[in-house]
């Protein structure tokens, strides 16, 4: 019961607040390049949202696909395609490309857990990528149609979601 409630403890308050940044590995070098949580790589994304919201085009934009078998197949090829070479197989900011980046890509699972974000928050992401926020995220509305950037959310959700849900709980943002 004792080690329970320790292990539910530290998920609440995180790792780095228990042992701190240096032992979580989070590198918070004065040259900003790497941010401090596990979802947070480039907070100016977030900050934006929180306090504008999504670009016009993007506002208020919900998923129109469920999470079918066959819609979450078709998201899950496109994420192996366009994706997991930066984010990784399980979306945790561990692909090959993604660990030559100076901001390193997001954790998904722990982006996805987070309440504020919805989904217009993850088609503008997608869509327009991270130039202007200074990150190497891909802008994919030239490459990938509409329908297929919500198939690889749909895919996300269902995959990656409930992994990230003990990151969120630390108070993170995605980039």
């Amino acid at each position: 019961l004792i080690a329970i409630l320790a292990i539910a403890i530290f998920l609440t308050i995180g790792c780095t607040t228990v042992f701190g940044p240096a032992i979580c590995g989070i590198d918070r070098s004065s040259s900003g390049a790497k941010y401090a949580g596990t979802t947070e790589k480039a907070p100016e994304r977030h900050a934006h949202y929180v306090q504008s919201g999504a670009p016009a085009a993007y506002r208020g934009r919900r998923n129109p696909f469920k999470a079918t078998i066959g819609n979450v197949v078709e998201g899950a090829r496109l994420y192996d395609l366009r994706c997991a070479v930066c984010h990784g197989v399980m979306g945790i900011g561990d692909g090959e490309a993604g660990q030559k980046l100076t901001v390193p890509p997001a954790d998904l699972g722990a982006s996805l857990a987070q309440p504020l974000h919805g989904d217009d928050y993850f088609l503008w992401t997608i869509a327009d990528g991270g130039g202007q926020f200074g990150t190497d995220m891909p802008l994919f509305r030239s490459d990938l149609s509409e329908g297929e950037i919500w198939k690889i959310l749909t895919f996300m959700r269902a995959a990656f979601a409930e992994s990230g849900a003990a990151s969120a709980t630390n108070g993170e943002a995605p980039r």
